[in-house]
């Protein structure tokens, strides 16, 4: 993957300089006191009290490599984050971000107004394309948002053995390959709660009456936890064939959640897959920073770029494939396709063995125009190491993309590579890579799903809160939430409004809204009764039913498809009950 080339404007760099030379000045005095960098109150201390919700990166630069010289036998990495997060914390605590938004009864309307200390701000976040002039906002530096990459391991406790931190650690792997990469930053409190005609949302890095911990940010033993951290990428595998979070890793597709997470517990025994405390977070991240229930028609994910064309020529020993020039133009350079050789009277579903035979998903090179034999023909190039042979009867197929499409995107900032409408790509949002033509597959929580005598479905909705107990089964480590849904239709149903829990589970209040209105996205109801797995998010064909409170709640942990790819979870894997 290319690097994404960041140059800071004059300003910027006038304004770092200044920024630097006081922290130079400070560190000195801190020499001069006799404190060193091995004293973390004192040391901690000088950095906080000049972090100013403006400064949060360059702070973090001049911290961070001086914490490391310093550590001792005792911490590693992950005791530094949690330093940096509690002075982050401090730094944030006289904030608070609050929005409204109507109760489903009252309108459909999806806008969110912003309150407290976001209505000082001049307005959301900033979206980008990669063609974007990124300029600096208030989310790129608050130290409620702010956040950092790291490469990590899970351990049994429910910390992690975070290995290498992004942009300090000469060995840090976007690849994944070194270790899964997460995204970590505050975890933040936060409160729910309406007056009849508006809902309201608020969050804070400190206590305060009435707010409680997200379910993911509560450990093991029920205390609450400085930071949170999720996979920064939808699912692929490392050389061990393990599920990992990194950058230019093919599509984990045609895996069900009990194989995703067979090859999560390769990479190490304590991972977990993707849980409704990621999405949650996902969810709620969209909506503190731009001020919209949901993503779609704002910044819309690959959820419509679903081409398929049988060849205009077939070759023997090629890495390309022949289509004509119309048609190879809707391709886009860097997306993912399969070809399979789809004898006469093979059906066009992706999952068909015969759509998939010559390969399963490999990225478009580029895109060329060619003329043999005097006819013009537009040609896919593919990155291949070996050639393959295209029959005549081929048909070549868009699939999900590989991972680290956004990392083209300029420094932190939210958006998608190409255009932030068209459907075409993966959306990055607070660090985290989704929609990216595949569903997300987890095993937390599960639905029996039983039918009732209306003709709808009914559903009981148990989590697991440690992932070394996760299964494709609702077992005995499953506990019952007492969070249901009844006479849910099978097929699509729009979501208007949501389930209000502290449990991290992400499940509709009440249906019939629309692909414009209320929460935009729907959810894909089961035609039978048994358990089922949660899949989310949307694929490449979901347009108006996608986005990132979107759920398919019909297939089993062990359902595969081409369009569903097991993914990494997050801090929830392993978490705990917080009591106020």
């Amino acid at each position: 993957m290319d690097e994404v080339l960041k140059i800071p404007s004059k300003a910027q760099m006038a304004e770092q300089n200044v920024l630097l030379e006081k922290i130079h000045h400070d560190l000195e005095r801190l020499v001069e006191e006799g404190v060193s960098p091995t004293d973390h109150a004192q040391y901690d201390a000088i950095f906080q009290a000049m972090l100013d919700g403006t400064n949060t990166t360059a702070i973090f630069e001049a911290w961070y490599p001086r914490a490391v010289a310093a550590m001792s036998s005792e911490e590693n990495r992950f005791d530094l984050l949690e330093r940096w997060f509690t002075m982050l914390a401090h730094a944030g605590q006289h904030t608070t971000y609050t929005l409204s938004y109507y109760v489903d009864e009252v309108s459909g309307d999806s806008t969110m107004t912003p309150m407290d200390d976001l209505a000082n701000l001049p307005g959301p976040a900033q979206l980008c394309t990669e063609e974007t002039e990124a300029v600096t906002d208030w989310a790129d530096e608050s130290p409620l948002l702010w956040y950092v990459r790291a490469n990590a391991l899970s351990k049994a406790d429910g910390t992690m053995n975070v290995l290498a931190v992004e942009d300090q650690d000469a060995i840090f792997d976007v690849s994944g390959e070194l270790a899964p990469v997460y995204t970590f930053q505050v975890a933040l409190w936060t409160r729910e709660w309406d007056d009849g005609t508006h809902n309201y949302k608020s969050w804070k890095t400190i206590h305060a009456a009435n707010y409680y911990p997200y379910a993911e940010s509560v450990d093991p033993e029920g205390k609450k936890r400085v930071m949170t951290w999720h996979p920064s990428f939808g699912g692929g595998l490392n050389s061990l064939n393990g599920l990992t979070s990194g950058a230019g890793l093919a599509p984990y597709n045609f895996a069900s959640a009990n194989t995703g997470l067979s090859a999560a517990r390769r990479t190490s025994a304590h991972e977990g897959l993707w849980s409704d405390c990621d999405t949650q977070f996902a969810l709620d991240m969209w909506q503190l920073r731009h001020w919209n229930l949901e993503n779609s028609g704002i910044l819309e994910g690959c959820t419509n770029y679903n081409l398929q064309h049988v060849v205009a020529l077939g070759e023997e020993q090629t890495k390309r494939i022949l289509l004509t020039p119309a048609q190879a133009g809707n391709f886009i350079v860097g997306s993912s396709v399969q070809l399979g050789t789809h004898p006469e009277g093979t059906n066009s579903d992706r999952s068909t063995a015969a759509n998939h035979d010559v390969f399963n998903a490999k990225r478009i090179a580029a895109i060329e125009t060619v003329t043999i034999d005097g006819t013009e023909y537009g040609a896919l190039e593919i990155e291949s190491e070996e050639p393959f042979d295209v029959p005549a009867t081929a048909l070549v197929s868009t699939a999900p993309w590989f991972s680290g499409n956004t990392e083209l995107l300029p420094g932190h900032k939210d958006g998608c590579t190409i255009s932030l409408t068209s459907g075409k790509t993966p959306i990055r949002v607070a660090g985290i890579e989704l929609l990216d033509g595949a569903y997300a597959i987890g095993l937390d929580p599960l639905y029996n799903v039983t039918a009732n005598e209306e003709g709808g479905f009914d559903y009981a909705l148990y989590e697991c809160r440690n992932s070394e107990n996760l299964a494709g089964s609702i077992t005995a480590n499953y506990v019952d939430t007492g969070i249901r849904g009844t006479g849910i239709a099978a097929g699509w149903n729009y979501i208007k409004s949501f389930t209000r829990t502290r449990l991290g589970i992400v499940w509709p209040k009440a249906f019939g809204g629309a692909s414009s209105t209320y929460f935009k996205s729907a959810l894909y109801g089961s035609s039978g009764a048994g358990v089922r797995a949660p899949w989310r998010f949307g694929l490449l064909s979901s347009t108006g039913g996608a986005g990132l409170a979107c759920a398919l709640v019909y297939n089993t942990p062990a359902s595969t498809h081409w369009d569903g790819r097991p993914r990494l979870s997050g801090a929830g894997k392993k978490r705990g009950e917080w009591v106020a």
